[in-house]
């Protein structure tokens, strides 16, 4: 890889292209879409790089003009949210294709689809509790409770890593004559029911591959010592769904913790709240957690199906929820 690449609009007009530029341009690609304040807060944290806010964001007008990013904003109301956002442009995948950073076979129209999310604020939530999650854990040590002593330490991109869903699928092969609602292990929700595994002795071809459940991110913690590795499974809540829909998603990644038992799988519900930006109005979150989880704790079928599985099951609001993780992985990992 180059140490530096020059990019020319003109004879007068040219832009330098660092390798360090590369590496954050790649985890923007990654993480799809970014508000700029998510970008910079990655760039600083992730990256080490020592750029003041104002100066980042010239540069980042510099990439736009040389197609490496393409901006869009988002407004709700005049109260309501209102940022910049961007995602990689057709110059980015260019240069990180020749750099190795994605492969030669990487689909370039599809960038094109990074700023057309249907919810971006839900999207763009999910990453501020991701990248809050990537700064608590880099560079962190992970320490046994008790003892104090260290388990292990935390790299991004070494033994810490953010994962698309695209690229992680949970799924499950489902034989064609299996009757799901019949044979299951007794599921108390009818809704989730059909997606209960079972043992099943028969050699049956015929079937189709389903999604068991498709988490809003993923992130993976490979702790040392020959520890199983932790699946960060985030699942953002905006006080929108009902709360039966969070139920079921407790029922669908406990198939996915037991299905993979070499595996630590954590389901980390994260509740938005104020902390997202200052223009913010989803308020402190605690009212919606308290709720989620005395449903939880009261539902029997649930708190069964949490202890067959080991899945680890979490619900605090977006400003707390690094701490937290952090903490878990100290009692659990």
């Amino acid at each position: 890889m180059k140490e530096e690449i020059i990019l020319r609009k003109s004879a007068r007009q040219r832009l330098e292209v660092k390798a360090s530029d590369l590496e954050y341009l790649a985890f923007l690609e990654q993480q799809r879409l970014l508000s700029v304040q998510q970008f910079y807060q990655a760039y600083s944290a992730l990256f080490n790089n020592r750029l003041k806010d104002y100066s980042f964001k010239n540069r980042l007008r510099k990439f736009e003009e040389y197609n490496l990013i393409r901006s869009n904003y988002y407004s709700n109301g005049f109260e309501g949210e209102r940022f910049k956002y961007v995602t990689v442009g057709s110059k980015s995948i260019e240069l990180l294709i020749e750099n190795k950073f994605l492969d030669g076979s990487y689909n370039k129209s599809k960038i094109y689809k990074f700023n057309q999310k249907k919810n971006v604020l839900h999207y763009l939530a999910t990453q501020k509790a991701v990248i809050n999650i990537l700064t608590k854990l880099n560079e962190s040590l992970i320490i046994e409770l008790n003892s104090k002593q260290v388990k292990y330490g935390l790299l991004y991109n070494e033994n810490l890593f953010s994962i698309s869903p695209a690229h992680l699928r949970y799924e499950e092969w489902i034989p064609e004559f299996r009757n799901l609602h019949r044979q299951n292990k007794g599921a108390f929700h009818s809704k989730v029911a059909k997606y209960m595994t079972q043992s099943n002795t028969s050699n049956l071809r015929s079937g189709k591959t389903m999604t068991i459940v498709k988490p809003d991110w993923i992130i993976k913690v490979e702790p040392r010592k020959k520890r199983k590795p932790v699946y960060l499974n985030i699942e953002l809540d905006l006080s929108t769904e009902p709360i039966e829909t969070l139920t079921e998603k407790v029922f669908k990644y406990a198939i996915v913790a037991e299905n993979n038992p070499e595996e630590q799988h954590h389901l980390c519900i994260v509740i938005a709240d104020n902390s997202f930006s200052n223009r913010s109005q989803f308020g402190t979150g605690i009212k919606r957690t308290q709720n989620i989880i005395k449903r939880f704790k009261e539902d029997k079928a649930v708190m069964q199906r949490i202890k067959e599985s080991s899945l680890i099951v979490m619900v605090h609001p977006l400003s707390r929820i690094e701490e937290k993780i952090h903490q878990n992985l100290c009692k659990y990992s």
